[in-house]
């Protein structure tokens, strides 16, 4: 079992069954996938959770490739309002969604090992790869940020910098040394430019730093595990960052995933595909 963590609110929907499809295209093995979300919209009405039929669908995709894989959607709802509704960090360039990752460690039922995924995460090599990567003496594993060099402030505090968008996590070990805990309180109190991630790169005591291909952020290449479009580029506009779910401008820069979008753009035909 290949336990996987997303977290979001509905308008990940495409993002994540996008990355969902490229896992299932070449990972056989069951997957448990974990989904935090939270209903913000008194703060902003497109803050509303991913829905059960969101799930149900995605679901049942895992299941046609292995019976035994499921999801499990988590309101975390409560937890963030407790800790962090006052936080310094609620409104910046990111949602507070991307906090969400930082409750993992008071969630019953979240298994000791993980994978966390960011939406704009594609698979193209059996993910096993990753989860197989042995953890037990580190709290996570982890790739180093290939942008650092634009935050020289950040290089000389922490030259393994790392970047959060695909983390190994050891569940049990974070317990035990509160690096979550921590990482709350700094969203908490400190403003951060990246919140959670310069967060989590301050709080981390013990981290294993894995190959870039674990953490591809830019061009696509065929070693690749996980490819992270947080640095892919738009041609001829450097300050785009294209998403997999511009299809067409990810057809400009490389043609990898086009079964991908062809199979997604038939399930939009499916009568219970989420509206």
């Amino acid at each position: 079992m290949i336990n996987i963590l997303y977290c979001g609110n509905k308008y990940v929907f495409t993002g994540w069954t996008l990355s969902t499809l490229t896992i299932l295209k070449h990972t056989k093995d069951p997957i448990s996938m974990y989904l935090f979300t939270m209903d913000l919209t008194d703060i902003d009405p497109k803050f509303q959770p991913i829905s059960d039929k969101q799930v149900k669908f995605v679901e049942g995709l895992l299941k046609e490739v292995n019976k035994e894989s499921k999801v499990t959607l988590f309101d975390v709802g409560q937890l963030f309002r407790e800790q962090m509704i006052d936080s310094v960090n609620l409104k910046s360039h990111f949602t507070p969604y991307s906090m969400l990752r930082l409750f993992a460690d008071e969630i019953d039922g979240i298994p000791d090992k993980l994978i966390y995924l960011d939406t704009d995460t594609m698979i193209n090599r059996d993910l096993s790869l990753l989860f197989d990567q042995d953890i037990e003496d580190f709290e996570i594993a982890c790739v180093k940020d290939a942008f650092n060099w634009a935050s020289p402030s950040r290089w000389k505090i922490i030259k393994t910098y790392f970047n959060a968008g695909v983390l190994l996590l050891n569940m049990k070990m974070i317990r035990e040394t509160k690096m979550f805990e921590k990482a709350r309180n700094l969203c908490r109190y400190k403003k951060m430019l990246y919140m959670d991630q310069d967060a989590l790169n301050r709080s981390v005591s013990k981290k294993k730093m894995l190959p870039m291909i674990f953490n591809s952020k830019d061009k696509y290449y065929p070693e690749i595990v996980v490819h992270h479009f947080c640095n892919v580029r738009k041609k001829g506009n450097w300050f785009h960052r294209v998403k997999p779910w511009e299809f067409d401008l990810v057809k400009q820069k490389m043609s990898a995933y086009n079964d991908i979008f062809d199979k997604y753009e038939e399930l939009k035909k499916q009568p219970n595909f989420p509206k």
